[in-house]
């Protein structure tokens, strides 16, 4: 399913309108009622409903689902409105008089919201920009304040389509029934967290017709069960891909070992561990699948910047290498990164202090990322993309999508940007959002978990499959963990056990059975 922008939604709008002739009316009857729709079967005690409207399109769709609640469903519904006629958009305005025809009661002044069952938030729509003022700010605040539950029509009213900023006062809805696509405000965090389960309806917008001029699509596990390798035959352990990690230093050997059994569970055939000779003997301790491979270091416990020296002669055995777990942040480090990225020529996933060295070399790390014939694929969390890219935490946390798409396409990389919504984008300018795991997956160690389970992958299917598939087979299993422990008690050893169980998950997926699926076709 993918995601727009709300220039993209107008212009899909304006094109199904123009170009292919559906009329405005038909597109906001259609929308309409599927919010009545909505209204009824999530809200089945609701009987006396009011909708709070706008006076342009969003407005117009809640009046209409006014109609269609009290002719089909004979609901009470009333209508606060404090405009006008002559105020009211062209479309708004049809539906207003129909309305009032049939004999719906309007008012001017915001009636209790606490004496009804359901209230519809129709204020402001997809091309609303925030913040929120006046008298519309201190109805937000009483629809808030009643207890009572919220739809919102398209958008909750006061976020952004365009990004996860939330600035008070914002409608807090318990579901959002949206048009056609969702937006971005629909998924990205804090924004999301105001719209409750998102409903896409269908209202006759042939998105079909341009969906290869839309660039960001939602990571749906229907989608990605079909990327879930089956295994021939006549496989064997080298085909299914030898993995290399490179990490580690005093007091962070758990790092690779991490990446290392979590590659193993994810299906590499084989995997290694490069560690700093001094440390070889705690990381044999930890490891029964996974071989080791002691390497120089320059101090106790640091790898030598020449590292790939040594490696060299043995990469033909590799098919993909993770590079920088646990390994320290030095100078002596960044030589090794900008050693690895310029000599290895297969797919590596650069993580942790990997991406910390990249970004102390500054445009010469990027230069070295652009060279490259194989895209490199960078995992970073908030602080490590604020670390590459120089912007804030703020910066980064409400435009994920667009801050992830601009560094792969400018510096020929995959980007997972991690976060409560992780974002995959490729160097083609493709991005991928997957709204899937919990927070109790906010622990150390988890992130190395996933730059194992990307490093088992990336050797054995195209890097942008393998990149959907490790960050949903990741999130799923940390869902499976929280279900069989408990929020608070998940440790990132844990995902690494249930990997299979994720597996199974993806394999055996059904929409009808996934409780946690929240954006829905309806």
């Amino acid at each position: 399913m993918k995601l727009v922008t709300a220039s993209q939604m107008q212009e899909l709008d304006r094109r199904t309108i123009e170009d292919v002739g559906v009329p405005s009316l038909v597109l906001m009857e259609n929308a309409a009622r599927g919010v009545a729709k909505a209204a009824v079967e999530f809200f089945p005690g609701a009987n006396k409903i009011l909708v709070v409207a706008g006076k342009g399109n969003n407005g117009g769709d809640g009046i209409a689902a006014a109609r269609t609640l009290l002719l089909r469903y004979k609901k009470k519904v009333e209508v606060f409105l404090p405009y006008s006629e002559e105020e009211l958009k062209d479309d708004c305005r049809v539906q207003y008089r129909i309305a009032r025809k049939l004999g719906i009661t309007f008012h001017s002044e915001l009636p209790p919201p606490e004496e009804y069952d359901l209230v519809i938030d129709a204020v402001f729509g997809t091309g609303f920009k925030p913040p929120v003022k006046g008298r519309w700010a201190e109805v937000i605040k009483a629809i808030n304040a009643s207890g009572r539950p919220v739809l919102a029509v398209d958008v909750p009213s006061g976020i952004s389509s365009d990004s996860g900023e939330v600035i008070e006062p914002v409608v807090r809805a318990d579901l959002t029934v949206t048009f056609a696509l969702p937006k971005y405000g629909h998924v990205l965090y804090p924004a999301s967290a105001y719209c409750g389960k998102v409903l896409v309806r269908e209202i006759s917008i042939p998105v079909d017709l341009w969906k290869d001029e839309l660039r960001t699509e939602l990571v749906e596990l229907e989608e990605v069960k079909r990327l879930v390798p089956i295994r021939e035959p006549y496989t064997y352990k080298n085909r299914e891909g030898h993995v290399l990690v490179v990490g580690g230093s005093v007091g962070k050997t758990g790092a690779v070992v991490m990446a290392a059994r979590a590659a193993t569970e994810a299906g590499a055939g084989l995997v290694t561990v490069g560690i700093a000779l001094s440390l070889n003997p705690i990381i044999e301790g930890h490891l029964v699948e996974e071989m080791s491979l002691p390497l120089p270091e320059v101090e106790e416990g640091k790898l030598h910047p020449l590292v790939w020296d040594f490696v060299a002669p043995e990469a033909h055995r590799f098919s993909s290498i993770v590079l920088g777990p646990g390994m320290g942040r030095y100078k002596e480090g960044q030589e090794l990164v900008a050693d690895f990225l310029t000599n290895w020529e297969r797919p590596i996933v650069v993580d942790a202090d990997g991406l910390n060295n990249l970004a102390d070399m500054g445009k010469e790390g990027k230069e070295i990322l652009k060279r490259r014939r194989v895209p490199a694929v960078l995992t970073p969390h908030l602080g490590e993309m604020q670390r590459l890219t120089g912007l804030s935490s703020k910066e980064i946390m409400h435009n994920q999508v667009e801050v992830a798409r601009r560094f792969a396409e400018e510096n020929n990389c995959f980007v997972v940007l991690k976060g409560a919504r992780t974002v995959v984008a490729a160097p083609d300018g493709e991005a991928f959002v997957s709204v899937r795991g919990t927070p109790a997956m906010a622990k150390g160690g988890v992130g190395d978990v996933l730059a194992g389970v990307l490093g088992a992958l990336v050797g054995k299917t195209s890097l942008k499959e393998a990149l959907v598939l490790g960050v949903s087979l990741h999130a799923v299993s940390g869902e499976i963990t929280e279900d069989r422990k408990d929020a608070e008690s998940l440790r990132a050893t844990d995902l690494i056990a249930n990997l299979g169980a994720a597996y199974r998950f993806l394999r055996n997926y059904e929409p009808s059975n996934d409780r946690r699926k929240n954006f829905i076709p309806y």
